[in-house]
């Protein structure tokens, strides 16, 4: 079976645009990258996309801001992704832990896996850490974080699941090597998986065991899914057939424009999506001109003046 060398994008939800777009670009110092819509309903919901300088794989956050239809809040729990670590170097946990409070951005310090996690919540209550770590992406520099300090990519993703021996069997499908356990008496277990290859970041994967926590329920302030990476349509499909061979259900490809996707919802509860890693965000898009206007795709045929007309307003710096 083809490599499955890392993480690709998440999904969560949110509320106001705005407050989002805000808190990733002016907090975190993240890039903009893309500004466009949910397909199915893209008179109403915004796609907002954060990354690096160029969208690279494996840095990029994704958010559906809900203003437009109303969604109740969620529960992080049981049956979902419960967080996403951003990487940020060795020696910036002071500088991240005095920008949150300057901020106002409340945060927990962990240490683990012989790496230090700063827990905090972006807008609307969704969940991430900035964690110690190597990778081999380059800080955008765009903002007035400090590169020596900027984020660089995912670092991992953490999956509280119903069934942590059905998850771990889906990433060990997947060739992934459990790499190690870190126990809490409170806080839970974590299995951490690590993906084959080399991947300049997003290598990693914990699934979170905590049997008498509440199960979770999808809303404003969870995650949709997590992606992993695939090369292309070809190795997408034999990822699908292995799957498939190992009793799991995986859905039909389906068109994401910057990407093409395929679903299937793991034994703990959790939406994995794979996402190949072409065309990329530079088929309607100059590098430097990434997240300046809002982009649909050709194949949608709406009205994009319209459509702009009745999304909530984004103010872009």
């Amino acid at each position: 079976m083809p490599d499955v060398p890392g993480l690709h994008h998440v999904t969560a939800f949110c509320d106001d645009p705005q407050d989002n777009y805000d808190f990733f670009t002016d907090v975190l110092g993240m890039r903009f990258v893309k500004e466009t819509v949910r397909f199915d309903v893209p008179e109403k919901i915004y796609h907002l996309y954060y990354g690096d300088e160029v969208g690279t794989a494996g840095t990029i956050i994704t958010f559906f801001p809900m203003t437009n239809m109303p969604m109740e809040e969620g529960l992080v729990g049981k049956g979902m992704t419960s967080a996403v670590g951003l990487t940020i170097p060795e020696g910036s946990v002071d500088f991240w832990t005095d920008r949150f409070e300057d901020h106002d951005v409340d945060y927990d310090v962990e240490e683990r896996f012989d790496e230090t996690a700063i827990a905090f919540e972006a807008p609307d209550g969704v969940p991430f850490e900035l964690v110690t770590g190597d990778s081999d992406i380059e800080a955008y520099t765009e903002n007035d974080v400090p590169e020596e300090h900027g984020v660089r990519g995912m670092y991992n993703a953490t999956v509280h699941s119903k069934d942590p021996a059905g998850t771990m069997d889906v990433l060990e499908t997947l060739g992934w090597d459990r790499i190690g356990e870190a126990t809490h008496p409170q806080a839970g277990d974590r299995i951490r998986y690590e993906a084959p290859g080399d991947a300049p970041c997003a290598r990693k994967v914990d699934v979170l065991i905590r049997p008498n926590a509440p199960d979770g329920v999808m809303g404003i302030g969870t995650y949709l899914h997590i992606a992993f990476r695939v090369a292309n349509g070809w190795e997408q499909d034999q990822i699908s057939d292995e799957l498939r061979a190992n009793g799991y259900i995986t859905t039909s490809t389906k068109d994401r424009d910057y990407f093409h996707s395929r679903y299937i919802t793991e034994p703990g509860g959790s939406v994995f999506e794979f996402a190949t890693d072409g065309p990329g965000f530079g088929i309607d898009q100059d590098v430097e001109e990434y997240g300046e206007e809002l982009k649909v795709p050709d194949w949608l045929d709406v009205d994009v003046e319209r459509i702009k007309e009745m999304l909530p307003p984004l103010e872009k710096n």
